[in-house]
């Protein structure tokens, strides 16, 4: 069976699921809508609609891939007129609030989404068709009616070759707190550091480095969706802030103190046990 798709936010989710959903052949027609229309879209498209009604309308799934608090405002505005069997997904990186609103309408199909995919490059260069291949794409449902999508979107995340988690929001935004948010506001952090304190050193550039560029890379994040992320997971943010300054001042006393035994078998273990996390990985 295909479906027809209407997805708003067209920026690299939105647009590689476009093209994901096309090169998998569950697409009998894919609309979509953004802030304004570029003739870029048309690569991706079947139709740009301005018109949101129309594109619910016209849908059979509807994907929300813009800012989390955008999303919000778009369930507000969708969920009141989505039809029965109609099924509304998104693609936020946090669920707590999302899936709060969702709840609101519980004789609605609207389920909770987030796929661990992205880079941080931008424009059509960044959307890709292999997205989502082999990546975690969690899903939460708000209630019970929600599950009756369930078999759809698992259906259709397989033919993209995406791997649909169940998860609870709760759970969702406590792990992605430390996995994926924390380390953007350490990567801004450090880019912060670098500005403040090294930047007008005329020989720095040539210390810049792969590890540089490499922990600094979220920093590249657009700053509505960083923005969005720490706002709407802002305790589980906190909490691992916390846990981190502890660490740091724990191993800033060692090296005041010349404890270089402790900190060498610091060193060591964790790099051991780093290196056995990747051997067993499945991302």
């Amino acid at each position: 069976m295909k479906y027809h798709f209407f997805i708003i936010g067209l920026g690299q989710i939105g647009c590689s699921l476009a093209l994901a959903l096309r090169k998998s052949k569950v697409a009998a027609a894919i609309y979509g809508k953004d802030k304004q229309y570029k003739k870029v879209y048309s690569q991706v498209l079947d139709e740009y609609l301005d018109d949101i009604e129309a594109g619910v309308r016209q849908s059979d799934i509807i994907i929300l891939s813009t800012p989390i608090k955008e999303i919000q405002q778009l369930i507000t505005e969708i969920a009141p007129i989505l039809e029965e069997k109609k099924i509304l997904l998104d693609t936020g990186s946090t669920k707590g609030e999302i899936v709060r609103e969702m709840k609101k309408y519980p004789k609605k199909i609207l389920i909770g989404g987030h796929p661990m995919a992205g880079t941080v490059r931008a424009g059509e260069k960044a959307w890709q068709a292999e997205l989502f291949s082999g990546k975690p794409f969690f899903l939460c449902f708000p209630h019970h009616y929600s599950k009756q999508g369930k078999p759809v979107i698992e259906k259709i995340l397989n033919k993209i070759g995406a791997v649909p988690v169940e998860i609870e929001p709760a759970h969702h935004d406590f792990l992605a707190a430390v996995t994926s948010h924390l380390p953007y506001i350490i990567s801004i952090i450090l880019f912060s550091i670098y500005l403040k304190h090294y930047r007008r050193n005329r020989l720095v550039d040539y210390f810049i480095s792969t590890g540089f560029l490499g922990s600094t890379r979220l920093a590249l994040t657009p700053s509505r969706v960083g923005s969005d992320i720490i706002l709407t997971n802002k305790n589980n943010i906190i909490k691992n802030i916390k846990k981190i300054i502890h660490e740091l001042d724990r191993f800033q006393e060692q090296m005041e103190t010349d404890e270089i035994f402790r900190i060498i078998e610091f060193i060591k273990r964790e790099a051991e046990k780093r290196r056995k996390i990747y051997e067993n990985a499945v991302f």
